[in-house]
């Protein structure tokens, strides 16, 4: 299929899912973007599901029951260059990446059932990474977390403690929940450097979907919410574009636009201030690949 019959395609799509309501205020609704196909990977990354960049490589990881292991592509190419396996950690759900100039942070936060309770986030060096060689081995911290704002209760399959989204913003991790129950998220904070903690929100931002990844802009105070409607046929991809401001969210400013094509977009990364990288897993709605959206298109 050519990519204009894909792109009307998706738009028919969009408008007939918009047609059941929007809860974003109208000066909160930007343009529609386009999303440029930069690369298909291969096989071995079918489930991508977080993104990275440092030391002239991509980084990439599968989510659940793949490999405890990361993958690493030219920066330049997006060929394929090593996998490096992480010593002290279970892939049980692998959703999403975050780094920082020292460490890449591997959240192991998925939980489309609603059963798991304790969740982790496993920490590596920079340095260790770039060294290694192909099917290597690399160490890891462990950082233990669970919600307290969680009782024992069954959840139920509508519930509001998967996650999919981390992000680092200053000295804190962001956590970002894909909440079944309200199509809201939750924003968790937590402390890169201890071993063990239970956290509570600090605010409930109303997206209007599932958030699958965020990624932060230091420099321009960016965050960015990657995500999708809850209708698994007629559904849309977005993104929300938000200012942080003394260290929290501003809403009233945030931008919400859909992207096109849909697809199982499960990644984000800032690329400039102007432009975004994603990554897709193989879906019904295509193979994986990186893509690029620019946002002044």
């Amino acid at each position: 299929m050519s990519f204009k019959k894909i792109l009307l395609l998706s738009s028919l799509i969009g408008f007939i899912a918009g047609c059941s309501g929007y809860a974003a205020s109208e000066n909160q609704i930007g343009h529609t973007l386009s999303i440029q196909s930069l690369k298909f990977l291969p096989s071995k990354v079918s489930e991508t599901s977080g993104l990275g960049h440092h030391g002239g490589y991509f980084w990439t990881i599968n989510d659940s029951g793949g490999k405890s292991a990361v993958y690493a592509f030219n920066q330049q190419s997006y060929k394929y260059a090593k996998r490096v396996n992480v010593e002290g950690a279970k892939n049980i759900d692998w959703e999403s990446l975050a780094q920082d100039d020292k460490s890449l942070y591997i959240a192991d936060c998925g939980n489309n059932k609603g059963k798991r309770k304790k969740l982790a986030i496993y920490k590596v060096g920079w340095k260790k990474l770039i060294k290694a060689k192909h099917k290597g081995k690399v160490s890891s911290k462990k950082i233990s977390f669970s919600y307290a704002d969680r009782d024992n209760s069954d959840v139920g399959k509508q519930h509001n403690f998967d996650c999919e989204a981390l992000t680092v913003v200053g000295d804190k991790l962001w956590l970002f929940t894909k909440n079944r129950g309200d199509l809201q998220t939750r924003l968790y904070a937590l402390d890169k450097n201890k071993s063990k903690q239970k956290i509570t929100p600090l605010v409930t931002l109303p997206v209007s979907g599932l958030i699958t990844a965020a990624d932060y802009d230091e420099k321009n105070n960016k965050l960015v919410l990657l995500g999708y409607q809850k209708a698994s046929v007629f559904g849309k991809s977005f993104i929300w574009v938000v200012d942080i401001e003394a260290g929290l969210p501003v809403w009233k400013r945030a931008t919400y636009h859909t992207i096109l094509p849909y697809g199982q977009w499960e990644s984000v990364m800032w690329e400039t201030p102007e432009s975004l990288l994603l990554t897709s897993e193989k879906s019904p709605l295509g193979a994986q690949q990186v893509g690029r959206i620019r946002l002044n298109d």
